[in-house]
């Protein structure tokens, strides 16, 4: 239930009970001060005491034609014979008969009722009773009245003794209600509020190892289930700062340790030159080829980590186009044969005759061609090394698998060779920076492609990745 709900229950609670307890005191106000002659003491109640009626219809009679009866005792006693029923005989404010001592000032006035019966009846002595009063004159011309009292229902008299507890209940009932209702609103916005702040709390102190589940369905519940899924994405993106942070010291790292190397042996072989060491042509012109070399690799390395860097923050241009890849592949591998054919590598293009267009970058593709075939080429296990392209033509993308029968990489790498700065193990490296698989990973997702890699089983390593198709692509 939702809190306006129970904000609107509560309110109407709190309302109608005062106005259900006020009622009812006003109801045993009613019998306690005025009598109620609902409960068995009013008209109806009299007609049921058919004795009493005769006796009062006598005395009406006797008030009518023997007024001189009326202050006979005798005939009064007799009168009343067995009856509970009190008579009392009054001219003017003197009482010339009563069958029981009573407070005449407790009596109603001469002519305060229009007709024989008091509908409220009296309180006297602490007791309620009912009422037949018939008013008339004596012959002197004196008022007079003739009372039949008959004793009230207990109730009356009951609730007058019990009113006080009576009262105080109701108004416990009423304060109970209250604070029950107050208590049970606030345990209801105040469990999820503590809930919210000890969480709160947890993140504020960077813990987010935690879990907040809601108890029910409410605005304050939801706010709780919200802030749970806040929490969860704080703590993936706090677990990813902390990779990035990581990422950042290592690339740091690296950096430092691939720079150092080549500015080391070229400052070695400055000195040499300045030293004299190289005292021959041939040794000056092998010292310089060697710091040109040291520094052409430096270059490298500095431009591929922009270029990462650029990849990384999503801030290197692309410019896509249509292109047949089999065109693009079979281009690019002839521009390449020489170079690849003074290494010692053979290489093949499977393209199953494809007429493909697909929606690449053409500079950036060619650079990811490049780094995974010298990788390849890098670690060749023989001079007779093998290169193999194919091309497949799936429903949506173009597969382009790229294998070699060089040194492969141990299954348990297979998944880290497209990370940062990452090299097999140092028998087996052959330089590099590091980076140029990781550069290949970032281009293709950039295309909106996939990449991976897997060793063969013959030996070496197969990269797969896939190129989106163009929109108007033109199979033939």
């Amino acid at each position: 239930m939702s809190i306006r709900k129970q904000f609107m229950l509560s309110h109407a609670a709190m309302i109608m009970t005062p106005i259900v307890i006020i009622i009812l005191i006003m109801l045993l106000l009613k019998v306690v001060l005025v009598g109620n002659t609902d409960w068995n003491f009013g008209q109806q109640g009299y007609d049921q005491q058919d004795e009493n009626v005769e006796i009062f219809q006598h005395l009406i009679k006797t008030a009518s034609l023997n007024q001189v009866k009326l202050m006979d005792t005798e005939y009064l006693n007799a009168l009343l014979n067995q009856s509970n029923a009190n008579l009392i005989v009054r001219k003017s404010n003197e009482l010339l008969y009563t069958s029981r001592e009573m407070d005449s000032n407790k009596l109603p006035a001469f002519g305060s009722v229009s007709n024989k019966f008091n509908p409220k009846g009296i309180w006297i002595n602490e007791e309620h009773y009912s009422v037949m009063q018939y008013d008339f004159y004596f012959k002197d011309g004196t008022e007079g009245t003739v009372f039949l009292l008959n004793q009230a229902s207990s109730f009356a008299n009951n609730a007058r003794v019990l009113f006080p507890v009576l009262f105080l209940t109701l108004i416990f009932t009423l304060i109970l209600t209250n604070l029950l209702l107050s208590y049970f609103m606030s345990r209801n916005i105040l469990r999820p509020i503590k809930k919210l702040s000890a969480g709160a709390e947890h993140i504020r102190n960077g813990n987010f190892d935690f879990e907040m589940k809601p108890n029910g369905k409410n605005e304050l519940n939801k706010l709780i289930q919200t802030f749970d899924t806040m929490r969860a994405q704080l703590k993936e993106t706090f677990e990813l700062r902390e990779k990035y942070e990581t990422n950042r010291k290592e690339l740091i790292a690296n950096i430092s340790h691939d720079l150092k190397t080549p500015i080391t042996s070229i400052l070695g072989y400055v000195e040499g030159l300045e030293k004299g060491i190289a005292k021959t042509p041939e040794k000056e012109k092998q010292y310089l080829e060697t710091i040109h070399s040291k520094a052409s690799y430096m270059n490298q390395l500095i431009e591929e980590l922009a270029l990462f860097s650029k990849l990384d923050v999503n801030r290197e241009p692309f410019h896509f186009e249509s292109v047949n890849i089999h065109k693009f592949v079979s281009d690019y591998l002839e521009e390449m044969e020489d170079d690849l054919h003074d290494k010692h590598i053979q290489w093949t293009l499977n393209d199953e005759n494809m007429n493909v267009y697909v929606l690449i970058d053409r500079n950036k593709l060619i650079r990811v061609l490049e780094n995974i075939i010298y990788n390849s080429v890098k670690y060749m296990k023989n001079d007779a090394g093998q290169i193999n392209i194919s091309l497949t033509n799936q429903e949506k993308t173009v597969l382009i698998t790229i294998s070699d029968n060089g040194l492969g990489v141990p299954e348990e790498e297979l998944s880290a060779i497209f990370s940062r700065f990452y090299r097999v193990d140092s028998s087996r490296s052959q330089g590099g920076s590091g980076l140029g698989l990781a550069i290949a990973k970032q281009i293709i997702e950039a295309h909106g492609g996939t990449i991976w890699a897997e060793n063969n089983s013959t030996g070496g390593l197969i990269v797969h990745f896939t190129l989106k198709k163009s929109e108007d692509d033109r199979n033939e």
